[in-house]
């Protein structure tokens, strides 16, 4: 739109009301000039924080059923490992013949790991979210607001159960399972730091003889709906949030389209390449001719390796290998599939595998790799 306005001829004459005519007709021009420059600056700057207030809501939205699917896999591989640690319960006689997976599975059911963190916990779009003094107003709906705060709200209410309330406990406490280890004689730890089989069967009867494994499972179905309960609220409150705000399926997947972490131009074969971490200390090294190299590292205990055993190191390490052999020829499959994915950085690798339960459930794993630096 073009605005022409007149402007006084100044240096000449003016009669009668010609100087305050133009005069008037100049300052109205102005005040319009003026009053155009403040419209079109807040339009511009209105539609900017819509569509500011838009991307923070449908990032609340994503975060929220990200949550959701979370403690839906919860609820999977609590079923599957539940399943695995049952049947072990209910058979201990075979402990000695059972596979290690089983047993490797049971006791990560009981185990209280303390490396294992959830992704549901993360908090970081909750205090993106809430970092503004002004959040409730500038999302322009108070209602959406509130539901984002009782979603929240309902997070971090499970969090605090898991961690206080004695159906959450799991009966392998960490310090309990160190000190297990610390009274296996040391030449009995593989190099991944776990007992070779007959001795982790041994721990094994041990765990499960013991009466907190068994309230432990019992106390299954209440865990179970606890998790329930949490989604049901969270499906209910977000469902809403997506009408208050008109946030469409297409809205949320362009969101996640433009924000996910997939490596771009890369391929996996050539990310993969180089030396990989695993608990900063074992390491997978890949190379270009499609061959890796594992290393395994063990640390000996306050007493050396000297000094208990009379041997020789070179000895100590040949019974190490020979029974690192043994242990991979009673393996019923060697083979191992993985699927591969990496962080936008490129740095964190997630191996993802899925394994069949000796009750026939699919149970995956995932395992996370950190790019030694050069």
């Amino acid at each position: 739109m073009n605005v022409k306005f007149k402007m006084p001829k100044f240096g000449r004459t003016l009669t009668g009301g010609g100087t305050v005519k133009e005069l008037l007709l100049t300052t109205l021009g102005t005040a319009i000039g003026v009053g155009l420059t403040f419209f079109v600056n807040d339009k511009v700057e209105d539609a900017h924080r819509r569509a500011a207030q838009r991307e923070t809501a449908i990032m609340a939205v994503c975060d929220i059923d990200e949550i959701v699917q979370g403690l839906k896999d919860e609820i999977q591989l609590e079923d599957s490992l539940f399943k695995v640690a049952m049947y072990v319960a209910t058979h201990q006689e075979l402990i000695d013949s059972l596979p290690i997976d089983t047993l490797d599975m049971a006791f990560k059911y009981l185990y209280d790991d303390p490396t294992v963190v959830k992704p549901w916990t993360a908090d970081t779009k909750e205090n993106a979210f809430n970092s503004g003094i002004d959040a409730r107003m500038n999302l322009g709906n108070n209602q959406f607001y509130d539901n984002v705060q009782s979603c929240y709200y309902v997070r971090r209410s499970l969090m605090k159960v898991m961690a206080d309330a004695p159906m959450f406990r799991r009966p392998i406490r960490k310090d309990a399972y160190e000190e297990a280890l610390y009274e296996l004689p040391i030449n009995v730890i593989g190099m991944n730091g776990k007992p070779f089989p007959e001795s982790w069967r041994y721990v094994m009867k041990s765990v499960f003889a013991h009466k907190s494994t068994t309230l432990y499972i019992k106390r299954y179905f209440i865990r179970k709906e606890a998790y329930q309960n949490a989604i049901t609220k969270l499906e209910r409150l977000n469902s809403e949030n997506k009408l208050l705000m008109d946030i469409t399926d297409e809205d949320i997947e362009k969101y996640i389209r433009q924000n996910s972490e997939n490596v771009s131009q890369q391929t996996i074969a050539d990310l993969i390449i180089g030396t990989w971490l695993i608990e900063d200390k074992n390491t997978f090294a890949f190379h270009e001719d499609n061959t890796f190299e594992m290393t395994c590292v063990t640390e000996l205990q306050a007493q050396s390796a000297l000094e208990r055993m009379k041997d020789s190191l070179e000895i100590m390490k040949e019974e190490t290998r020979k029974k690192f052999l043994e242990m991979f020829r009673h393996r019923e499959d060697t083979k191992h599939e993985s699927v591969v994915s990496f962080d936008k950085s490129g740095n964190t690798m997630v191996w993802t595998s899925e394994e069949t339960t000796p009750a026939g459930n699919k149970q995956t794993t995932s395992m996370q790799l950190y790019r030694k630096p050069e």
